[in-house]
């Protein structure tokens, strides 16, 4: 699958849990040399909240399957989720009725890009196979994504999703009388 201009992905192998956000956060520094990286949790101030990046224009995803760390990052404007999943993961549909691990990773990938992640029942997100082999999801509140299946390390399936920048149309202020 090609992945749009600006879009990459990179995988390495974590050799512990203690050990992934390293392996994230190294492969990140090789796509994005000149960003900053941070995770601060909104709820509790923990590193393990949702990836920022500053210093670069561009934005990231990461996600952890199976001994692998996996990242996706966007040049420009927009946003970018990346999922990764074992092939033989279960117990999926508990969370996503049908679902299997390449529709799981699909949809985790697009609650990153929207940004509000599982804080949107993964039930609200449709997926509609394109034919050029991408795909496209909306959430219910008529948010649209683009998405694309990615090789992978073996075993794990991988998806990223994009929601493109919303072009500016009019860009000029409101005059102190304008509502």
């Amino acid at each position: 699958m090609t992945l749009p201009r600006g879009v990459r992905v990179a995988w390495g192998e974590v050799a512990d849990a203690a050990s992934r956000r390293e392996v994230s956060r190294a492969l990140l520094s090789e796509l994005l040399p000149a960003a900053r990286l941070s995770s601060r949790c909104a709820r509790c101030g923990g590193e393990h909240g949702r990836l920022r990046v500053s210093g670069v224009d561009a934005a990231a995803s990461v996600s952890y399957a199976e001994g692998w760390a996996v990242v996706a990052t966007l040049e420009g404007d927009g946003r970018v989720g990346v999922d990764a999943v074992s092939g033989q993961a279960s117990g999926l549909d508990r969370v996503l009725p049908g679902a299997d691990a390449r529709a799981w990773a699909r949809v985790e990938a697009v609650v990153k890009a929207d940004g509000r992640g599982l804080d949107i029942d993964p039930a609200r997100v449709r997926v509609t196979a394109r034919e050029d082999g991408a795909w496209s999801a909306t959430i219910d509140d008529g948010l649209t994504l683009h998405g694309y299946d990615v090789a992978g390390p073996d075993g794990v399936v991988v998806a990223v999703a994009v929601l493109p920048a919303t072009p500016v149309t009019d860009r000029r202020r409101p005059s102190p009388a304008e509502p």
